[in-house]
């Protein structure tokens, strides 16, 4: 085993979680080597949006990283026979390109002084006393005070930690970013760029969306599935075609298609139980940080990495680099997304399972208070505010409808 080099910390994955924590560690004066198995600029299977408190807590996004902004949407029952709108007269949401999104936040951390290395995988750790040890796939190793495992959803970091790999659901989604002229789309879906959601599309249990940017729609269909289903990649493939025929033919996307290329990815569903051990702390898909209901993972992933970032620099300053003082981090995110991700994940249990979207989607179309309430309460993230109001209003309703008033 060769050690080439040593440094305060490595952080293996290089998407949103892992390029925020090495801005925020370098910015902090932390020798960081930031990795990732693929080369850079690089694709990643996501419906790229970004959430206006994304935008306001991370507000060095530039508007370069940003393709387009969304001023609505619609979420249309199985049936596609109930829908609710949303039409505002400022953004509720940004739409990135995540090839240039993720490069660009690369380029954000290199520039605070971040050692990154793309190309390159890690393939073993090994934790000491006095150190970590990251192995490499081309033979060399690094070492350091602390890694950050931001390496996706199969993490290696999780799985050879013991923390856990991984859960008794996952999301498997396909997506394609199919290219538009410009015009086009602002004739399509006008510069306001509503947004479209499907659930159950043909009874499959999950849903399908319609993100249109500046330049390409994006377009996928993703379900919900137990990891030990036998369900093969060939019956995604049929469903997501199945889709972009139902989309086209009701005009539903511009009809005109120059086709792009298809792509398919695995989501967490789940947080681990713990996210933390010995000189190790897991953050965005690699600790399941993501909002079930929506689908949106990057706010979750770029908060838990500034929080990690945080953790590390006071581990480092204070010579404290086990379990029990990074328990910290964990205590921060859940903090600001655990309760969140919680009530998401109730959310879409209830509206997934059985036909009761048809009911709940005709409901709410029908109270346009309580969308507002919900859509505050997704997009500003002040749940403790806004849950109680919207679950008596919820029941209210229902009441309502079930005696026929």
């Amino acid at each position: 085993m060769k050690i080439v080099s040593s440094y305060d910390v490595v952080i293996v994955g290089a998407g949103p979680a892992g390029a925020t924590a090495a801005k925020f560690l370098s910015e902090k004066g932390v020798k960081v080597l930031l990795l990732d198995k693929n080369r850079f600029p690089r694709d990643k299977p996501c419906g790229g949006v970004l959430s206006v408190k994304t935008l306001k807590r991370f507000s060095y996004i530039s508007e370069e990283l940003i393709s387009s902004y969304s001023f609505g949407g619609r979420i249309y029952s199985s049936s596609q026979n109930h829908h609710i709108e949303v039409q505002l007269e400022k953004p509720i949401a940004a739409f990135v390109v995540r090839k240039d999104f993720d490069h660009g936040l690369v380029q954000l951390a290199v520039k605070s002084g971040t050692s990154f290395r793309d190309g390159v995988s890690a393939t073993d750790i090994q934790i000491l006393k006095e150190k970590a040890i990251v192995r490499l796939d081309n033979g060399d190793s690094v070492e350091s005070e602390l890694v950050i495992g931001a390496d996706g959803v199969w993490s290696m970091i999780a799985k050879k930690s013991g923390l856990g790999q991984h859960y008794p659901y996952v999301g498997r989604c396909l997506y394609e970013e199919i290219p538009y002229a410009q015009n086009v789309l602002d004739e399509h879906f006008t510069k306001k760029r509503t947004f479209q959601m499907y659930l159950k599309f043909r009874g499959v249990y999950g849903f399908g969306w319609v993100a249109p940017k500046k330049d390409c729609v994006n377009v996928g269909i993703g379900e919900i599935q137990s990891t030990g289903s036998q369900r093969t990649k060939h019956s995604l493939q049929e469903l997501y075609h199945e889709y972009l025929h139902f989309l086209k033919e009701h005009k539903l996307i511009p009809t005109i298609i120059s086709p792009g290329k298809t792509q398919g990815g695995f989501l967490p569903l789940h947080p681990l139980d713990k996210t933390f051990a010995d000189r190790i702390l897991l953050c965005g898909d690699a600790a399941g940080q993501m909002n079930p209901l929506t689908g949106d993972g990057i706010h979750y992933a770029m908060s838990a990495g500034k929080f990690a970032a945080d953790t590390c620099a006071m581990a480092i300053e204070s010579s404290k680099t086990n379990a029990s003082f990074l328990s910290k981090y964990q205590t921060l995110w859940k903090n600001d997304f655990g309760e969140e991700m919680k009530l998401c994940g109730r959310v879409l249990k209830m509206l997934l399972k059985g036909n009761r979207d048809e009911k709940y989607i005709r409901l709410l179309s029908r109270d346009q208070q309580i969308v507002d309430l919900l859509l505050t309460m997704a997009t500003e993230g002040r749940i403790q505010e806004y849950q109680w109001k919207i679950i008596r209003r919820f029941v209210s309703l229902y009441v309502r409808d079930f005696f026929g008033l």
